[in-house]
């Protein structure tokens, strides 16, 4: 699971000696965000190592752009997440695969033990199934929302709606979500 956000002030330290051409700050940046955003692309590519290109991807293109950055009120996170967004984007299309997977969400196995483990990887691979039969769209409010812990504002301006756009959008991910579980849950019996 994607690690705890970072310190907002911190990060807006970062952010501005990374936009002075600051290569460590901007290293600083990548390290606090890597895991996320990783998680994310994850989500929404065929596979690990499509995932890993796409993530180097955003943050290269980050770097390029960080100078251009205008927090305007919002976390840097959310910028980053909106170029991670498009880059996923970008990569499905190039690459038409179906179903999109979710980040692998395992536990540490000798912490957890054997049995926890296996459950882990079930569970991971029916929501894997089911969050790969959401639209983009709700996919997106599901990782916005869950994994990156971003307020219905936040979302709504990285995703360009309304908050209660996104209300509807989370309500209507998380009824699929139960329902696509409940009869994955039942087909295994």
């Amino acid at each position: 699971m994607p690690r705890s956000a970072p310190d907002p002030r911190k990060t807006a330290r970062l952010v501005r000696r990374a936009r002075k051409g600051d290569v460590v700050a901007f290293g600083r940046l990548y390290d606090q965000h890597v895991d996320r955003v990783y998680a994310f692309v994850r989500s929404r590519t065929a596979s690990a190592h499509d995932a890993e290109d796409v993530t180097a991807t955003v943050f290269l293109k980050a770097w390029e752009s960080i100078g251009s950055y205008d927090d305007r009120g919002l976390p840097f996170s959310a910028w980053l997440f909106r170029i991670a967004r498009n880059a996923a984007v970008d990569e499905h299309r190039r690459n038409v695969r179906l179903p999109m997977p979710v980040e692998d969400l395992t536990t540490d196995d000798a912490a957890e033990g054997a049995d926890v483990s296996v459950i882990a990887q079930v569970e991971t691979a029916r929501l894997r199934r089911a969050v790969g039969q959401l639209t983009e769209e709700q996919a997106s409010v599901i990782a916005l929302r869950f994994w990156w812990d971003m307020s219905l504002k936040e979302t709504a301006d990285v995703l360009g709606k309304n908050e209660n756009a996104v209300k509807a959008l989370q309500h209507r991910a998380t009824r699929t979500l139960a329902r696509l579980l409940e009869e994955d849950g039942s087909d295994e019996h």
